[in-house]
């Protein structure tokens, strides 16, 4: 009955039903080569999880201007994320991705190069800054190139391949930290060239045969226009969005979610080391952190497929709100191990829901922008995380009080995935109605 009082009408439908014995080898091949792509350059982006412990073992910040500096990561990382919206509807997916991930290797290898102090937080901007594009291109292709009925499925797909490589990335990066960090930034830079050579081999984008012409306008939502007959300006996607109410706030909750979640990327391995588990430590609670979605993520997915979309997200919340609050009485490798039990679901269920949810509710002419908006949780999200966490590392007589302000941030997050979650079920039950999502009338479901 829960279910039903907040979405009615997405859960169990006929539609869902064929998409879920679709063999999912038979998405498209593009789909593939960016899941290779994803999985190799995802390994590489272990260097995201150590710069906190590269700039204050390294260079020799201080908490807190290592936490300032990854407050710049996200600030540049959500800069660049909104303005590749517009730019992934001009050029394409592909030819976006390619180039953000060559740019965060080469930026990774100047870390590499061991630069002077000073130079390192505006090589920690440009990390941040193409680093961030990479998800809102990536889900671009899967938008564009997989059938709607197949979408929720790549995408939980796609969030293998990333979780893939982040368990065995810190396993990787935290042996390398701990004998060189040169040698860290330099096999991470090589990593995720290897992806960008793979994204690059994708086909240019083809016509979405979601929107072919013979098809009905796709139906306006609370006052948007309906997708034109012609090609919008590249900018005018600004103006769909900005009256797009109930999307910006989503956008919104993605990115106070993504606050309290990133605490493990900023904090957490600050606090693993103050407690004298150093950087190994960590990097063994992020491989049983990857190595869990990667086990659990389509067996869940299966089970989940039988409920409405927008009160999992409020679950996924509560999990992480409670695995945040009770970091605040860690101290030993096996507790933050358990806890990580706790907010490893409340990612689990969230990531590919949340991606599935804004390609289910995009216009097509700007679905781009739209998953650029979507993208800017990350480095939003990073930037409050680290202006929060740096501030109670340097000032709260008990630093681990943090995890007690981000559970209260949390708790906040699934008041508003509650409060939504009866529009956005609506939303999705009206684009869930278009052609392209029946599963009989692709060839590969026969």
């Amino acid at each position: 009955m829960f279910w039903a009082n907040f979405c009615p009408t997405t859960a169990g439908t006929a539609r869902e039903r064929g998409a879920a014995v679709v063999d999912p080898m038979r998405l498209p091949r593009a789909f593939w080569l960016l899941f290779a792509a994803t999985l190799v350059a995802r390994t590489g982006f272990f260097v995201e999880s150590f710069l906190t412990i590269f700039m204050k073992s390294d260079v020799g910040f201080s908490p807190s201007q290592a936490s300032l500096v990854m407050a710049l990561y996200g600030a540049g990382g959500a800069l660049t994320t909104l303005l590749s919206g517009p730019l992934i509807d001009r050029f394409g997916p592909r030819a976006v991705l390619t180039v953000a991930l060559t740019a965060t290797a080469l930026a990774a290898g100047v870390l590499a190069l061991q630069p002077p102090a000073w130079l390192v937080a505006p090589i920690v901007l440009g990390v941040g800054s193409f680093g961030q594009v990479i998800m809102p291109a990536s889900n671009t292709i899967v938008a564009e190139r997989v059938p709607r009925w197949q979408q929720r499925r790549a995408f939980s797909l796609m969030f293998v391949a990333l979780n893939a490589g982040l368990a065995v990335g810190p396993l990787i990066g935290g042996l390398l930290s701990s004998v060189s960090f040169p040698a860290m930034f330099a096999t991470g830079m090589a990593l995720i060239l290897i992806g960008a050579l793979l994204s690059g081999r994708i086909r240019p984008e083809r016509p979405d045969t979601a929107e072919r012409p013979d098809s009905p306008e796709r139906p306006s939502h609370e006052g948007i226009a309906p997708k034109p007959a012609r090609r919008a300006p590249w900018l005018a996607g600004f103006a769909v969005v900005r009256r797009d109410r109930l999307f910006l706030v989503f956008v919104l909750t993605n990115c106070l979610f993504m606050g309290v979640y990133l605490q493990v990327f900023v904090t957490l391995p600050l606090f693993m080391v103050t407690d004298g588990l150093g950087p190994s430590g960590y990097g063994v609670l992020m491989a049983l952190n990857g190595t869990l979605l990667v086990l659990l993520q389509l067996p869940v997915d299966r089970v989940l497929r039988r409920f409405p979309v927008a009160p999992l997200l409020a679950v996924g919340a509560a999990l992480l709100t409670a695995g945040t609050a009770l970091n605040a009485g860690a101290s030993s490798l096996w507790a933050y191990c358990l806890i990580a039990l706790l907010w490893t679901a409340g990612e689990l269920i969230n990531m590919p829901l949340a991606a599935s949810v804004t390609a289910g509710i995009a216009h097509s002419e700007h679905r781009g922008l739209y998953l650029a908006c979507h993208g800017l949780a990350f480095p939003v999200g990073m930037t409050i995380a680290s202006l929060v966490g740096g501030f109670a590392l340097e000032h709260l007589p008990q630093p681990k009080l943090l995890w007690i302000f981000v559970a209260v941030l949390g708790a906040g997050v699934v008041a508003l995935r509650i409060l939504t979650a009866r529009a956005i079920g609506r939303r999705l039950a009206e684009t869930s109605a278009e052609p392209s999502g029946d599963p009989s009338a692709d060839p590969s479901a026969a």
